[in-house]
């Protein structure tokens, strides 16, 4: 197990492959296990790099709050470990918004950017969106962290044959520290960068699934203050696109890191690692 610290947090971190460097940041409640279809397709000819955010996964559980800004930095400072001075980053859900910081505080570093279902704010401040984070806080602190994982699973995997989908996410969220979710969900409901989206140049791809919590014109709509960004749809897919359609995701994926790879005439260093010229 690959582990470094950074902000007195123990993370963990899994390593696989040559080439360009990319970094997978995963979703709420998630971790590196999650990625493992896209570790195996993007590792064919990249070096992949998959973060286990911090209350998640093998990372340490927190105890304090802390802003999504401060998981950027985490991310940043793995890199910097690795000693990996550019990369590609590719976020889902949280990580997605983990990757709109990373962007804009490593802008020489992140060469480009996949955001998969997610957006540069929470909208905390709409009805719905408070009535969610109530909702899960509630179903935490009264029946816990399997239930809640069981009644979000029912809504991510709702096809008969996705039962086996269903039970490994209830799984997952049951070894979950409460205090880490729940932290967690506070720093998504404080984030925001709206209004730093023209500063994000790099070339972006932002990836909806037809059926994800928020409708894909809220994506169209952010992508055009986004200077070099584009969107693609993922169809028959709910929120967890990377485990309910993982082959039309990777297709997506390795198409685009591709094609930014080669533009970005990618040489090898003699320690291995993929670096930028």
């Amino acid at each position: 197990m690959q582990y470094f610290h950074h902000d007195n947090v123990r993370l963990h971190y899994q390593d696989v492959g040559q080439g360009a460097p990319v970094l997978l940041l995963h979703g709420l409640g998630s971790c590196t296990e999650d990625w493992l279809d896209q570790i195996a397709a993007l590792s064919n000819n990249n070096r992949v790099i998959a973060l286990d955010l911090r209350g998640h996964g093998q990372s340490a559980a927190v105890r304090q709050a802390y802003l999504m800004r401060q998981l950027a930095e985490d991310a940043q400072a793995l890199m910097e470990h690795l000693q990996l001075p550019t990369y590609h980053v590719v976020g889902f859900s949280m990580g997605g918004m983990v990757a709109f910081e990373l962007a804009l505080q490593a802008k020489e570093s992140v060469q480009s950017l996949v955001i998969i279902n997610s957006g540069p704010q929470a909208l905390a401040n709409s009805a719905k969106k408070r009535w969610q984070l109530m909702f899960r806080q509630l179903i935490i602190s009264v029946l816990g962290m399997r239930s809640l994982g069981r009644v979000i699973g029912r809504k991510l995997f709702p096809q008969p044959n996705q039962r086996a989908l269903r039970e490994r996410f209830e799984s997952g969220m049951a070894k979950m520290d409460k205090t880490s979710y729940q932290l967690a969900l506070r720093a998504i409901s404080q984030f925001s960068v709206q209004s730093s989206l023209p500063q994000i140049t790099q070339p972006t791809l932002v990836i909806s699934s037809d059926q994800d919590y928020t409708p894909i014109s809220h994506k169209a709509e952010y992508i055009r203050l986004m200077p070099n960004a584009r969107l693609v749809v993922i169809e028959n897919s709910r929120h967890a696109t990377p485990i309910d359609q993982p082959q039309a995701l990777n297709k997506v994926l390795t198409e685009f890191i591709g094609s930014q790879c080669r533009a970005g005439k990618q040489t090898q260093s003699p320690d291995g690692p993929t670096l930028q010229q």
